[in-house]
């Protein structure tokens, strides 16, 4: 299946639909005057299930932008990205959920099947995988890959996964061994690359992560976000927001709360996202034993993307307290709305956020020093609009899609000639 999407049309003619693989050259290809284009599959399982669907969006219309023809290759969570450059083929279909484990994995294997044979068909030399754990479905994607002669990139998002259960390294060594090419967001990802798994730091690309500023639309105001989530417009608003894992430290940021509450009255904490491979009942129980109940507004759920916004729109200040973690989309998403961050000062983080910058840094682990800061930067207004506006123009500059959309296709263009 295709989802044909509407082109916009020139001044004064009608917009028409069309099928995006057999219309690119006119759509797109012709009007920037591009004789040899590069066919790229962004094959990338999670989709919308994972909010990965703002990721791979934005990468496929920087790589549009920089004149590759894209097709992305996806779970069925995904939004309409409006571009004539940009097809989306969802055909890991019931990948995720709570299903039979080895029906997943059947489910997972077809959709890569199917999405190599297109891929093959539409004579996409480049496919760009995205992985996160290095299992076996994942190794046989690659396999799958190379048998089908395409010339594989990966973008590694995590060097080795937060699952309780990891996989082997000698397992993800072979996933990435057999890449033409890796991409990594970040200087600590390269690093662990090269000395946990041997990777020669040769066949390692850093690429940023792009910003949110194209899915954003039109925020709503605080008054109204807060009004809308039943929070008074005089609280002073923390936000945990995203999937919630072990290592994302959320027991560190509650087990703060009371220490703050002591000194900024007001404050008051969202909790915003789904647990991941555990429950909510631990967090719930420390919340009750510090007393801090009333404080907490809890929205243990997936928030759906057209939720987004007035969550973040509420935040005085979004809180990342990880205790790992390599990149983050929250923080990016947080500067993107215009909203400053406060994160642990792990190498991932502070290669983006310096500490009264453009965000804050704390003290990995540390409640206190969490307390200490999150105190200093709810008293100062002015302090954290002055913070939240360079953040802004950090991520303008620094994570820009078409930027990383004209590097990405130039490692293209590298491996091909190569």
């Amino acid at each position: 299946m295709v989802l044909s999407l509407s082109i916009p049309a020139e001044r004064g003619e009608k917009p028409a639909s069309r099928d995006l693989n057999y219309s690119w050259s006119e759509a797109a290809g012709d009007r920037v005057g591009i004789r040899e284009t590069i066919a790229v599959a962004i094959i990338e399982s999670v989709g919308g299930h994972g909010g990965m669907d703002h990721y791979d969006l934005g990468l496929a219309r920087g790589l549009a932008a920089a004149g590759c023809r894209v097709s992305l290759y996806t779970g069925e969570q995904i939004t309409n990205p409006a571009s004539p450059c940009i097809a989306i083929y969802p055909e890991f279909k019931g990948v995720y959920g709570r299903s039979n484990r080895w029906l997943r994995a059947f489910r997972f294997l077809r959709g890569s099947v199917s999405a190599l044979a297109r891929a093959t068909i539409h004579r996409e030399k480049i496919c760009h995988l995205h992985l996160f754990h290095g299992e076996t479905q994942e190794l046989a994607l690659v396999i799958l890959s190379k048998l089908c002669r395409r010339k594989v990139v990966i973008t590694v998002h995590d060097v080795e996964s937060f699952a309780p259960v990891t996989t082997s390294r000698s397992l993800i060594g072979r996933v990435y061994g057999l890449a033409d090419r890796l991409i990594v967001h970040n200087q600590i990802s390269k690093r662990e690359l090269v000395e946990k798994l041997k990777i020669s730091p040769t066949k390692i690309s850093v690429i940023a992560a792009g910003n949110y500023m194209m899915d954003l639309g039109e925020a709503p105001s605080q008054a109204y976000a807060r009004r809308s989530l039943g929070i008074s417009e005089e609280s002073r608003v923390i936000l945990f927001f995203g999937q919630i894992k072990d290592v994302k430290g959320l027991d560190i940021l509650i087990e703060a709360i009371p220490a703050v509450a002591r000194e900024v009255p007001e404050v008051t904490l969202i909790i915003a996202g789904r647990p991941w491979k555990s429950g909510f009942a631990p967090y719930e129980t420390l919340i009750d034993a510090l007393g801090i109940r009333s404080r907490c507004v809890l929205h243990i759920r997936y928030i759906p993307n057209d939720e987004i916004a007035r969550y973040f729109a509420s935040a005085d200040v979004v809180v990342l307290p990880y205790r790992r973690i390599y990149q983050s989309g929250v923080v990016l998403m947080a500067m993107s709305y215009g909203r400053p961050a406060v994160v642990s000062d792990l190498p991932g983080m502070t290669e983006m956020i310096t500490d009264g910058e453009n965000g804050y840094v704390f003290a990995q682990g540390s409640k206190d020093a969490l307390a200490e800061k999150l105190i200093r930067v709810l008293r100062d207004g002015q302090g954290r609009e002055e913070t939240a506006r360079r953040a802004l123009e950090y991520i303008r500059r620094h994570h820009d899609w078409d930027k990383i959309g004209k590097a990405t296709s130039e490692l293209y263009s590298s491996i091909l000639r190569g």
